[in-house]
């Protein structure tokens, strides 16, 4: 069976100076002259698509219509027509070689999940049609059938049999009803095409309207390809009310008097402000825009990523930007955050295959701005990223940042550790960080203390318990003596966000005296603190003297009542948990605002309407209802959370 394929389309006849390989056939979803196969470059094994026209049961008509289409393809050269590769004519048949494309009516086309219209998949095949328009041709097969989509999802306009100049209006309508796809259930050219009215490119307009209908109807409906019932009657329902009017024009188009339709249909604020065309248009001539505008549009750029489809984000934006970020002058640092933005979106295996390289490539790189942008997202991507290549070639760099000259380097460095410490070995955790951390009570910037101490619980619980607790005791010890106010605060609810880790003896002799010294601290806020804590941590020691005497035998008449005391207070755990980064984070840790790079090279922070580092907080936390337990700080996003929340 095979062999007679082959003789049927006269591949026997194939020169061996042809330099393409013809492989399998590719299903169609409507019936056509020709029949498409995937074929392959001999000389690199590159992937290409063959289409294939077999003379043997066409008419005249068909077979000049077949070699139009050949000659009109390898002659048009434009970035939205497919693009040839090849061609050959043999006695049975004709062959073209293009780029590899499928239909744009063929389920594998189709993004099931991908609730948007492909509006810049439109906006493709327009710029296509109007290129034409204006080189004088009409396509005359213009609509759904004769676009294709290559591998990233790009739109190509192909179907050429009846493209040519100085076309009429009424033989295309007459010639298309033979050369055409057969769709069945799509509605066919409407009559007025016929009463010699109509412009000669009127039949594209129709396949314009035509396109336009299926592009936002199928987004809406969901059914894609040849399942999608095309009704223009009501097709206008579908469009957005901007479009209604150039939709009904093109359905049915008056006298040109010197205009162009689709040229002006492109010029719409629908499509000039779309977010999909902009990012897609602006990064398409990179090469030609200013410094100023490039910094401009990649600032911009993550705000807008939100309004543009993602399976364009996927498969055209972020390969676009990872070549971008390899143009020279132009910084990573700015490009990064859309890349990781993109890259999080990405199944773990694409993850690891486009983006991991570059995240340790970068890691690697001494631009501050550029190590800023990774430490502040490293939340969002650790988990694409595989252990090995965090313990062996990210965290390892990521270290330098602790002993950085820059501040808010550093800062952003310790609230790493909150995703680092899960991922790495315990070798590193025991032998590296919790040292760091000691290390950091010492360091100039108040606001760097703070997150030590809140950083120091929230890893105690990926720390062998002896560990944990003699690095809180130094850190806590060391928190309640600071200076700054909040790193004061937050050592407190520290403390009792991580009690579990100490015995009654070390909560009694080694920090209820620290405790006992903020009751009477000068800043209200402290002190008031400091009484829900020793009021929390009373409840807490008297509990574990009470399951003491309860093992052992001993009385214990006021059991009932300790753990009813307890219970009541069973709350306050997780409170702390959930602000022991509010009650900081608000004030420091997203204080930071945009980093930014000095002339001296160093990374500095925009000013922000938060406290600075140096400076306490000149407003207190609210004061604490009359039942003890304060009412919660709101939560900060920037800030790192409280410990003890995984």
């Amino acid at each position: 069976m095979f062999k007679n394929l082959l003789s049927a389309v006269g591949w026997g006849e194939l020169p061996n100076s042809f330099g393409f390989s013809v492989g399998e056939k590719v299903d169609l979803p409507f019936s056509w002259q020709w029949v498409l196969h995937k074929g392959t470059k001999k000389s690199d094994g590159s992937v290409v698509s063959i289409f294939i026209c077999g003379k043997k049961d066409l008419d005249s008509q068909q077979v000049a219509a077949a070699k139009n289409a050949v000659q009109m393809a390898k002659s048009l050269r434009h970035t939205h027509i497919i693009r040839a590769l090849d061609s050959i004519e043999t006695e049975g048949g004709f062959y073209l070689v293009t780029e590899e494309v499928i239909p744009l009516l063929s389920p594998e086309a189709a993004e099931p999940e991908e609730k948007q219209p492909a509006v810049w998949g439109l906006y493709q095949a327009f710029e296509a049609l109007s290129f034409l328009h204006q080189s004088g041709f009409t396509h005359g097969l213009f609509g759904p059938s004769s676009i294709f989509v290559t591998k990233k999802g790009e739109y190509r306009l192909g179907g050429f049999e009846l493209c040519r100049k100085g076309a009429d209006a009424q033989a295309l309508v007459a010639q298309r009803r033979n050369c055409s796809p057969g769709l069945v259930g799509w509605p066919d050219p409407p009559s007025y095409l016929l009463d010699g009215q109509a412009p000669s490119s009127g039949v594209d307009f129709w396949g314009a309207a035509l396109t336009m209908a299926y592009v936002f109807g199928s987004a809406k409906t969901g059914a894609r390809g040849t399942d999608f019932r095309m009704d223009m009657t009501r097709a206008s329902q579908d469009l957005p009310p901007e479009l209604r009017k150039p939709f009904a024009d093109l359905a049915k188009p008056g006298p040109l008097r010197g205009r162009s339709p689709i040229a002006e249909l492109l010029q719409l604020e629908f499509f000039q402000q779309h977010a999909s065309i902009r990012v897609m248009c602006f990064l398409g001539s990179l090469h030609i825009r200013s410094t100023n505008e490039k910094d401009d549009f990649f600032e911009n750029l993550p705000g807008l990523l939100d309004s543009v489809p993602i399976s364009l984000q996927t498969r055209q934006v972020l390969p676009d930007l990872l070549e971008a970020q390899k143009f020279p002058g132009q910084e990573a640092a700015q490009v990064l955050p859309s890349i990781l933005k993109i890259g999080i979106r990405l199944k773990d295996e694409e993850f690891k295959e486009k983006v991991a390289p570059l995240v340790a490539q970068l890691f690697a790189c001494p631009d501050r701005a550029i190590r800023f942008r990774l430490l502040s997202s490293i939340g969002e991507m650790i988990d694409h990223l595989d252990d090995a290549m965090i313990n062996d070639k990210i965290f390892p760099e990521c270290v330098n940042g602790f002993t950085d000259s820059n501040g808010p380097i550093r800062e952003a460095t310790v609230k790493s550790l909150i995703f680092f410490v899960p991922r790495l070995r315990p070798k590193t955790v025991e032998g590296r960080v919790v040292k760091l951390l000691v290390k950091l009570m010492q360091d100039p910037e108040a606001s760097i203390r703070t997150n030590a101490v809140i950083c120091s619980g929230r890893i105690s619980s990926h720390v062998p318990k002896a560990v944990a607790n003699q690095t809180l005791l130094t850190v806590l010890g060391a928190g309640f003596k600071d200076p700054f106010a909040p790193c004061r605060i937050a050592s407190l609810q520290t403390l009792v966000a991580c009690a579990a880790l100490f015995s009654c003896e070390e909560i009694a002799t080694r920090m209820l005296p620290g405790v006992c010294q903020r009751l009477v601290d000068p800043e209200p806020s402290v002190a008031d603190t400091a009484f829900t804590v020793l009021s929390s941590l009373q409840q807490i020691v008297r509990q574990q003297i009470e399951e003491r005497r309860a093992s052992a035998g001993q009385p214990a008449e006021d059991l009932v009542a300790a753990q009813g005391a307890a219970s009541k207070d069973a709350g306050w755990s997780s409170w702390a948990m959930s602000t022991v980064g509010s009650v900081v984070g608000n004030q420091l840790m997203g204080s930071m605002g945009k980093a930014k790079i000095d002339s001296s090279g160093n990374l500095t922070s925009a000013p922000s309407s938060s406290p600075s580092a140096s400076t306490p907080s000149a407003s207190p936390p609210a004061p604490p209802p009359t039942n003890g337990v304060p009412a919660p700080p709101r939560q900060a996003a920037s800030s790192a959370s409280a410990p003890g929340r995984g």
